[in-house]
């Protein structure tokens, strides 16, 4: 790319006219305002976009920019994918160049450095050159394009087995979007979930959260729910991107003294069914927690025979600066070996590293028994 001069970088605010200029691109629901606004505050920042333009061909990337000292900043990207949307016209030369001059822009504007996770389904084929795509490890999808016969003959007999046991025990299903009171229905069980499994503070998404994806996003987020004599015994919430044709998991739990019913297991049965049948592609269940190939792992490869990478990206703005930053936590040599980034903000999270190296919530699925 010889003409860098004629590439365009801006910020962007995150609002209604950044939702309607994606629409042109391969998004999720990741990068929509909704999702963004109502995660920003988990992050510790607020939303900022950035979009570049060479050759009337753009390139969007949302943000959310953490403050260091006042006056240099770093930029992370909320929960979930909100990888970097590509013209896809764009060639890899060109798509290098233009990072070039993001990396530029953002240098000026005092940042340090920049993550996000890339999205295994977009981002797919693209390997940058400027900067590091790092892999972590895979992550699981159905297939939606696939037949009812086809499903269930890749899923795993002890699957086979629990979806069974639950209809067998009058378990039933329900599936709607969200709204206030269902909210505080998925919320109890939610967070009983998490106490069982004592996952950290972060993982506790305050009822604010859920409404305020619930308000932004409505059309876009369905919730499955299980019940047993009238009462919710486990429910998930499912992203819905009619645009892109992807569905993914996003949170879930069961009440502890319901798990051998098997619920879990009969409510992804059912959101594969819903997916498959309004026409989407592609069901994102995710990977193992820190993309490790553990029991989470294997339960959602019960359900998928196809796996795909997980990568994060990862950008040094301020080589100096990050050094310097790095130097004044006082790292031992071990630590130094980290593949955490950006590393000098390990001590702050190390007890939630989950969150910046991966987008998997811990989930309670591994311990139903079989």
């Amino acid at each position: 790319m010889t003409d860098m001069h004629k590439v365009t970088v801006e910020f962007r605010d995150i609002d209604k006219k950044w939702d309607k200029d994606i629409l042109n691109h391969n998004f999720d629901i990741y990068h929509l305002s909704g999702w963004i606004t109502a995660s920003a505050s988990m992050d510790g920042g607020r939303p900022q976009g950035i979009v570049a333009e060479y050759k009337n061909k753009k390139l969007f990337l949302p943000i959310i920019v953490r403050d260091i000292d006042g006056k240099y900043w770093d930029a992370t990207s909320t929960y979930g994918y909100s990888c970097p949307l590509i013209d896809e016209t764009l060639t890899d030369d060109e798509t290098n160049g233009i990072f070039e001059e993001v990396r530029h822009f953002l240098f000026k504007a005092g940042c340090v450095s920049l993550f996000t996770r890339l999205h295994p389904i977009i981002n797919k084929e693209w390997i940058p050159s400027v900067g590091r795509a790092f892999t972590h490890g895979l992550t699981l999808v159905c297939d939606l394009t696939k037949s009812k016969d086809e499903h269930w003959a890749e899923t795993q007999n002890q699957h086979r087995r629990g979806i069974k046991k639950a209809l067998k025990m009058d378990v039933t299903t329900k599936i709607e979007r969200l709204n206030e009171d269902n909210i505080k229905v998925f919320s109890k069980i939610y967070k009983e979930t998490m106490t069982h499994i004592n996952a950290d503070d972060y993982y506790f998404f305050d009822d604010n959260y859920f409404n305020g994806l619930s308000k932004n996003l409505y059309d876009r987020l369905l919730l499955v729910s299980a019940y047993k004599d009238g009462k919710a015994i486990a429910s998930s919430i499912y992203t819905c991107c009619k645009e892109s044709g992807i569905m993914q998991f996003h949170l879930g739990g069961t009440l502890n003294e319901y798990r051998r019913l098997q619920p879990s297991k009969l409510i992804t049965h059912v959101a594969r069914d819903w997916g498959r049948q309004n026409h989407y592609k592609a069901l994102h269940l995710g990977g193992g927690v820190g993309s490790n190939l553990d029991t989470l792992y294997e339960y959602k490869k019960g359900f998928s025979s196809q796996s795909l990478l997980f990568k994060t990206y990862r950008l040094i703005i301020n080589q100096p600066e990050y050094d310097s930053l790095v130097d004044s936590v006082g790292f031992d040599e071990e630590e130094l070996d980290s593949d955490f980034f950006p590393l000098y903000r390990q001590i702050a999270v190390k007890k939630v590293q989950t969150v910046e190296e991966s987008p998997e919530i811990v989930e309670e699925e591994v311990v139903e028994d079989a």
